[in-house]
Parts: structure tokens; C-alpha cells; sequence
């Protein structure tokens, strides 16, 4: 029986029928190389985007102008007619696995990377912002003449290379929503002012791209709902907008915020510290004074959810990403009653925000996202092995689970009695729910692999030497570092382990030590509880999570700020008294910061003991995967990628 008849209830636009309701949206990759030319990886990635069962999948963010407008290194270029015949191959792979493909075509106006750009940027007002383009060229007649001519020919070159959709995009303050803000478009002649006047230009792409396209191309437009800064663009002018829009359009997509700006970004990229569905309010409205389908995205994660939006008519079509990236095979979970067996999206960007820093896209959870080139198919292994893995936190699961996928024996150690290691401990704040989420995924999934499973075992040499594996994958993780502080063993003073996994009563006065992602999630979560907090560290504020990815920086701090967490840098702790923590400033003034309970959240060391011993009485088949690796602990993407690169290729 399916469960979702109106997710998976085909959709007519013009000659296109879409085979279900769902959208692969606009995910960046970085995955062109350095002409924006086609690669393997690419058009593996898009394949692996149209296995997904996806009706349509839509290729992100593509510059219609390489000179003014780059702002990620690797994006597709389709500004000359030579890249047709390569950009055709990417139609073809989407068609292959009955999939649309669209491409989301955009300028990114004052938002360009500098070092990306040779030439002033265009914008419509000389209003340049922090981290992109300062030297602006505002546009004139001719400048506008120019960027429309381009997108209208871009669309064109799209279609001659077979793909069945173009998405325009007006969203996230891109150069058609820098025209049509009032934030950003302070202009004083035709094209500034009213709104009328605001969105005069970017009628004119979509129009042009109408006309180049012709009548039998659908044509998806992107806006933000609301852009979420302070005197930004309000959804009652974007729904005139795309009132407006609709008699050249197909779909209208609703997504947020404004990604060039602190204030706005978190919107356009919602994070696990955000509501789930949030653009479904402004979709639903749009609904109401539409004639046309309205698409919608933004933390919506389950086929589940899909439904029910579009059940209740508050959307046509629902578009995911991050979550079929962490698992491609969500929807056909969905369908066989298997949802389960879904690898859960933490919404963390740790590895899909790495485009953000010039890198290719990856996934934190599913080390095969943005490597389809290469890991396509996992391959059984030609010679099946004895493997030992000692570790049972996130990278001894994945390493268990893909040697078992392999067809090797495996048996997994686990010296507590439950596996997950600190994945528990980082998924106990209140407001990490996809965390515990993936946790009880990693943990079942593990548990049903087909490996043995030893937990209360602790693995010695002497263990290993009798057990005579091939192979010994060594996870040992990590451990909290408590220092020689005076004072740190009273009764109020706390490891952050107890205290985010509720094992103590801590009273309502608290401060956090550390500065680092552990002690701020902690401390936002106790504020959340209504607990007066402060995080303390001898590094700068500024410092305060600063390996952090900038966006979920960026969110995590306005918790912080809206909780009134109050955070305290340049402080070495000196002390543990019963009223509290002892600390001293840059100047040696020591001061008292008053608590009923101190928390220790100071970072994290490796567990290399075992490690060590096994290498050297095995080097060439002991391999060394996780935070146990390394003096540098890192976060759940290392260990899963530092487990499966071993475990794919033994």
C-alpha cells in the first residue's frame, strides 16, 4: 500500500510530467574543474542525484556572468556554445534514471567573491557588504541590456544541451533580489523606489528567458519568502512579484532569507539549531493567490513531512537536498515501508558547507556524497579477511559496516555497554535531535550489519594475538580532558558528559568552561532550560568556536545572544571553590565567576594507547581510523571518512 499518494501522484506542466513531488534542489558542488567544464565527478554526482528517484534534480547556482559574479570555485559554465555537447552528457545521465534535470541560472550581483572576479561588480546600488564584491559598478541601461541578453542566452544553451527545465534565480539577494530589496536597491529613477519600479529588471529576465526558451520549456523561478534582515524584502512584495512573474513561469519556488549577510544566511541554509519547514507558511500562502505550481524547501528532511505539505495543499512540489544527499536511498525507503533503514541529515554542513571554503561538496554522514566517481558500487572484497575492530563510537560502526557490506568477518569490540561512544553525549542536548537521530540509526544499522558484536569487552594485545584477525581497525576515540585545576574534583564541578546526559543536578546558576562547540551547545542548551550561564575560556571571543562552519557559527552565536548567554574570554581558570570558578584576565586580576555547578567541556584527547602498542607488532595491517588517529579530535565527518576510506578499500 503506499503510504504517500500524493508525494508519488505524477504532476503535468506543459509537455512535462513529472513522475513524483519531489525536487533534488540547487546544491553547489564544486565538481567542475577550474574552466567550470564537466568532469566525471560531476556527472557522477548528478547521476547519483537521479538514482535518488527524484523527479527532477536542479544543478546549483550557475554564474551567468564569470567576471563579476564567481562565487564558488568549480561551478558549471555554460556561457559559450562549446560546453553544449558536455553539458548534454549531464541530461542524459538524469534521463537515464528517469529523472528531469534542471539548472539553476543566477547572477550573483554585489555578491561576488573578490578573488574570484576581474572585473567591478554589478549591483543596483553601491551597497557593498562585508566578505564580497567592494568594487561595484551600479548598473545602467546598458549594463542591464547586458546581464538580460546573457541569461536569455544561457537558458537557450541549456536547452539545445537537452535539459528539460531552467530555474531563474530571484532568491537570496541575488542580483534579481538586490533589485527587487529595498535593502539593497536604494536606486531613484525607473528602477528604484516603488515596487512596481524595483522589479521592473528582473520581469525583464524572466521574460527574455521566455522568449529565448520558447513555449514548450518549463521555467521554475527561486525567491526568498522573506529576506530576514532587518529592512529586507517582505513576502507581501515578493507574492506581487511573482504574481507578476507567473505569466512567464511554470513553478514558483519558495525558499528564505538573504545568503550574503550575516543576518539573513541562516535562513537560505537552515541548520539543526532551526525550525523544520520553514518557508511551508509562505508556499502555503502563495497557494491562495496562484495559478501556477508552487515548490517549496527548507528542513524538510522525511517523505512524511513531503506529504503532508502537499496533502494539505500548502505546496505542489517539495524540495529536498541535504537529506538525499545523506541518503540517496530516502525515497525508495519511503516507498518500500523502510524508512528506518534511513541514514538521517544532522543538518551540521560540515561537509556539504565545505564549498563555502573553495572545496568540493562532501557529506558528514555519507562519505560516498560528491566520490560517486569513484565509489559508485561498494566492491565486494576479491580476498574476504578476518577484521578485528576495536571501537564501537561512529568510526568503528562505519568501519563494521562497510567491511561487512564487503563480505569480510567481521567482529566489533566495544569496552562499554552500548555502542555509539561520544555521539551520545554530543546528541544529549535538548536541541539535538537529528543527532540522536543518526545515533540510533548508526547504532541499529550496526547492529544489523552482519558483523559480531562484543560489548563489556576490552581488546588487548593479548586478545588480538589469540583472535589471529588480518586485519585490526583500531577506533579507540577519545576522552574528555580534565586538567590539574585546584579544586576541580569538589562536588560542583562537573564533567560536561554528566551534565548533558542529565546524571547530575546542577542548579541554576552555571559556568561552562570552554570555549569550544561542546561548552557553547551545552551552555544554549541550559539557557534553553532557563539556567542563567556563562562560558568561560582563556582564548579571545573571537576565537570562541572558530573551526566552526561560519553559518552554523553564525546561528549558534544568535542563540547564544538570544538566550543571554553570557561569554567571558582571555580568562584563565585558576580555581574551584564552592562559589564558583576562579578566573584571572590577561592582567592577572583574578575574579570570582559565581555557579552553583562548574562544567568542564575543555576538549578532548585521543586514545592512542592501544594504537600504539598493535602498530608496532602489525604495522603493515593495523590501521588507525577516528580521533583516535590523531592529537587533533575532530568532528563525526572525519571519523566517518578516516573509518570508511580503510574499510573500502581493504
Amino acid at each position: 500500500m503506499n503510504k504517500y499518494p500524493h508525494v508519488f501522484q505524477p504532476l503535468k506542466i506543459r509537455n512535462m510530467t513529472l513522475k513524483n513531488r519531489i525536487q533534488f534542489t540547487p546544491m553547489v558542488c564544486c565538481l567542475s574543474n577550474a574552466e567550470g567544464e564537466v568532469t566525471e565527478e560531476i556527472t557522477e554526482f548528478i547521476s547519483g542525484q537521479a538514482r535518488t528517484g527524484a523527479a527532477y534534480v536542479t544543478i546549483g547556482d550557475t554564474q551567468i556572468d564569470h567576471e563579476r559574479a564567481m562565487c564558488f570555485y568549480g561551478e558549471l559554465n555554460v556561457l559559450h556554445d562549446k560546453y553544449i555537447i558536455s553539458l548534454s552528457l549531464l541530461a542524459e545521465e538524469a534521463h537515464r534514471y528517469g529523472a528531469k534535470l534542471s539548472i539553476e541560472l543566477a547572477h550573483a550581483g554585489r555578491g561576488g567573491v573578490p578573488s574570484m572576479n576581474v572585473k567591478p561588480a554589478f549591483a543596483p546600488s553601491f551597497l557593498p557588504v562585508p566578505g564580497c564584491a567592494q568594487d561595484i559598478k551600479v548598473m545602467d541601461r546598458k549594463d542591464m541590456d547586458w546581464v538580460v541578453n546573457r541569461f536569455a542566452e544561457c537558458a537557450l544553451r541549456c536547452k539545445k544541451a537537452d535539459f528539460d527545465m531552467i530555474m531563474i534565480h530571484s532568491g537570496h539577494n541575488n542580483l534579481l533580489g538586490q533589485f527587487l530589496s529595498p535593502e539593497s536597491n536604494i536606486r531613484t529613477d525607473e528602477y528604484g523606489g516603488s515596487l512596481e519600479n524595483r522589479m521592473r529588471f528582473p520581469l525583464e529576465i524572466v521574460k527574455a528567458v521566455r522568449e529565448s526558451v520558447g513555449e514548450n520549456m518549463v521555467i521554475e523561478m527561486r525567491v526568498s519568502g522573506d529576506e530576514m534582515t532587518k529592512n529586507g524584502l517582505r513576502f507581501e512584495e515578493v507574492i506581487e512579484y511573482v504574481k507578476e512573474a507567473q505569466k512567464y513561469i511554470d513553478i514558483a519556488h519558495f525558499s528564505c532569507g538573504n545568503v550574503f549577510v550575516a543576518e539573513g544566511v541562516k535562513y537560505s541554509v537552515p541548520l539543526y539549531l532551526q525550525e523544520r519547514l520553514q518557508n511551508v507558511k509562505f508556499a502555503a500562502a502563495a497557494k491562495k493567490v496562484l495559478d501556477i505550481p508552487v515548490s517549496v524547501v527548507g528542513n524538510i528532511m522525511t517523505i512524511q513531512e513531503a506529504e503532508e505539505i502537499i496533502a494539505s495543499g500548502k505546496a505542489d512540489i517539495v524540495g529536498m537536498c541535504r537529506s538525499l544527499m545523506a541518503d540517496p536511498e530516502l525515497i525508495k525507503n519511503a516507498v518500500r515501508g523502510e524508512e528506518e533503514k534511513t541514514r538521517p541529515c544532522l543538518r551540521c554542513m560540515d561537509g556539504c558547507g565545505r564549498i563555502f571554503h573553495g572545496y568540493p561538496v562532501r557529506c558528514a554522514v555519507n562519505p560516498v556524497t560528491g566520490r560517486e566517481f569513484r565509489y559508485k558500487n561498494i566492491v565486494p572484497a576479491m580476498d574476504k579477511k578476518k577484521v578485528m575492530v576495536i571501537g564501537g563510537g561512529p568510526a568503528g560502526m562505519t568501519a563494521a559496516q562497510t567491511l561487512a557490506k564487503r563480505g569480510h568477518a567481521v567482529a566489533l569490540y566495544e569496552k562499554g555497554n552500548r555502542l555509539g561512544g561520544l555521539l551520545h553525549d554530543g546528541s544529549a542536548v535538548t536541541f539535538k535531535d537529528l543527532m540522536r537521530n543518526y545515533t540510533e540509526w548508526h547504532i541499529r544499522t550496526t547492529m544489523e550489519c552482519g558483523a559480531s558484536i562484543h560489548l563489556n569487552t576490552e581488546v588487548t594485545a593479548e586478545l588480538i594475538e589469540k583472535e589471529q584477525p588480518d586485519a585490526v581497525i583500531i577506533a579507540t576515540g577519545s576522552t574528555y580532558i580534565k586538567p590539574n585545576i585546584p579544586g576541580i574534583n569538589n562536588a560542583n564541578v562537573k564533567m560536561l558528559s554528566d551534565v548533558e546526559s542529565k546524571r547530575t543536578d546542577i542548579g541554576e546558576k552555571i559556568v561552562v568552561c570552554g570555549g569550544g562547540l561542546s561548552g557553547v551547545e551545552c551552555a544554549v542548551g541550559l539557557a534553553r532550560e532557563g539556567k542563567k550561564v556563562t562560558v568561560v575560556d582563556m582564548i579571545a571571543l573571537e576565537d570562541f568556536c572558530k573551526d566552526l562552519f561560519f553559518i552554523t557559527r553564525i546561528a549558534l552565536f544568535d542563540e547564544v545572544k538570544k538566550y543571554n548567554v553570557k561569554l567571558v574570554g582571555n580568562s584563565k581558570i585558576e580555581e574551584f571553590t564552592e562559589a564558583g570558578v576562579v578566573i584571572a584576565n590577561l592582567e592577572g586580576t583574578r575574579t570570582t565567576l559565581e555557579a552553583d555547578t562548574a562544567v568542564i567541556a575543555l576538549g578532548l584527547k585521543s586514545n592512542t594507547k592501544l594504537a600504539d602498542e598493535i602498530i608496532k607488532k602489525m604495522p603493515l595491517t593495523t590501521y588507525i581510523v577516528g580521533d583516535c588517529e590523531s592529537a587533533s579530535v575532530k568532528h563525526v565527518r572525519n571519523a566517518n571518512f578516516s573509518a570508511f576510506n580503510v574499510a573500502v578499500e581493504l
